[in-house]
């Protein structure tokens, strides 16, 4: 039966795939449908936690969006890449990862790259350096930004095993950046200088390299500039007060405020407030693309990730006798474990409230957890990921593509060595931090 219950969590993740979006929850709950009222097992552990932190982290980033919040961030990074534009394999990845620590999603590279593949070129390097290192910066840092849809999974596991959220973001956050600035370093040695790109002079010669205008810069209204701030401070907020105990809230039967409770009421009010003093309308957020693609995810993770954990606390005592001695007795094969189940989920929001609990529960040490979960970025295997595919697309000088074969392409190597890099890393610093 066990092989049955298999082909239906690997078809309904295959299918999912093939349709892409929204319709991986869907076909995952097809997929939870067969297996629990066709095959009588047990519904898994829902990742209610998670979803929550999510959906309110979204809504206040929607907001921000919503409020021109995000675009006059985005000018900000274009004014600093401007001023040091040979240094923009270097700089443009580390904007993408603050930008990324600070909105939760990795997706805020979207409105980056037309600025990094214009100043590249206006000053002769290879626009796939930058945007490769972009690209996969502002993926790590998924892995070390307390808003993330991983990280949320990660802190909701880890604070009911004893470990706190400042020694869960004193672990992930450094680790995030060293991976992703040795995944700058290895992009910026990728590839011949443009000026010898055979393909970019034949384009050059074809007419098929166009020069963007140079925008002049908009005009933002005080209602813009508030709802940084105020998305800036409510971060801040977040981590301060689940970094120092005293500050927490303790109720009368000696409970404090949890980090997922926190996120929860900050993030709301956070919304609320930049609504009010952006003078917006509401629906300008329901229909912004970082509200519309953070509901996408809460629906795949309530569909995959349920589907996954349901074959998974079913039979656990199953993979703990065949998994968990190996496991402890190697744990840097975590990693590997990690960085394959997000290239075949696409998702490390999914990938993290799957693998996390499992590694706990099979006794997987804490400090063990935390130094790998870099390794949660594995999206990049394949060039297909929505930003590595927007970054090609965008470089019209066309450095920045596939090759003949499915890993010659230059988001591949910055990964894989910037993820192995920072497991390193991990192993060093984690278990000074955490036991």
């Amino acid at each position: 039966m066990i092989w049955v219950e298999i082909f239906v969590v690997l078809g309904a993740i295959f299918m999912g795939l093939r349709s892409g979006g929204i319709g991986i929850g869907l076909w995952g709950g097809l997929g939870l449908a067969i297996l629990t009222l066709g095959l009588g097992l047990p519904v898994g552990s829902i990742p209610v936690d998670v979803i929550l932190i999510i959906m309110t982290v979204v809504l206040s980033a929607a907001t921000l969006q919503a409020c021109g919040g995000m675009d006059l961030i985005v000018q900000y990074a274009a004014k600093l890449m401007r001023k040091n534009p040979k240094y923009i394999t270097f700089i443009a990845p580390a904007i993408t990862w603050l930008m990324t620590i600070m909105a939760g999603t990795g997706f805020i590279v979207f409105s980056t790259l037309p600025v990094i593949a214009e100043i590249s070129r206006e000053s002769g390097v290879r626009p796939s350096k930058p945007l490769a290192a972009s690209v996969v910066s502002s993926q790590m840092a998924v892995a070390g930004s307390p808003l993330s849809a991983a990280m949320a999974a990660m802190v909701s596991v880890m604070e009911n095993n004893g470990v706190t959220f400042f020694q869960v973001m004193a672990v992930c956050i450094p680790v995030s950046f060293v991976a992703s600035m040795v995944a700058a370093f290895i992009s910026s040695l990728q590839g011949c200088e443009l000026k010898d790109d055979k393909i970019y002079l034949e384009r050059l010669q074809a007419g098929l390299v166009t020069k963007s205008e140079t925008k002049k810069d908009t005009v933002f209204g005080s209602g813009s500039k508030l709802s940084v701030i105020i998305f800036l401070l409510a971060t801040i907020l977040i981590v301060l007060i689940a970094a120092v105990p005293g500050l927490k809230p303790v109720y009368e039967n000696g409970k404090s405020l949890s980090s997922r409770d926190l996120i929860i009421i900050v993030m709301l009010a956070s919304a609320c407030l930049m609504l009010l003093f952006g003078k917006i309308k509401p629906d300008a957020i329901t229909t912004s693309s970082i509200f519309r693609s953070g509901m996408t995810s809460v629906a795949v993770i309530i569909g995959i990730v349920t589907l996954g954990t349901t074959f998974v606390d079913y039979h656990l005592p199953e993979i703990k006798a065949a998994a968990g001695d190996v496991l402890t007795a190697y744990p840097l094969l975590l990693a590997p474990v990690l960085f394959l189940t997000c290239a075949l989920l696409y998702s490390q929001g999914s990938t993290a409230p799957l693998i996390i609990p499992l590694a706990v529960a099979l006794g997987v040490p804490n400090w063990t957890v935390l130094a790998s979960f870099i390794a949660v970025t594995g999206i990049f295997i394949l060039p297909t990921y929505p930003t590595s595919l927007a970054a090609m697309e965008i470089d019209t000088t066309g450095s920045t593509r596939a090759g003949k074969y499915l890993v010659d392409h230059p988001f591949f190597l910055p990964a894989l060595i910037g993820v192995a890099a920072g497991v390193g890393f991990g192993f060093v610093i984690a278990p000074m931090i955490v036991a």
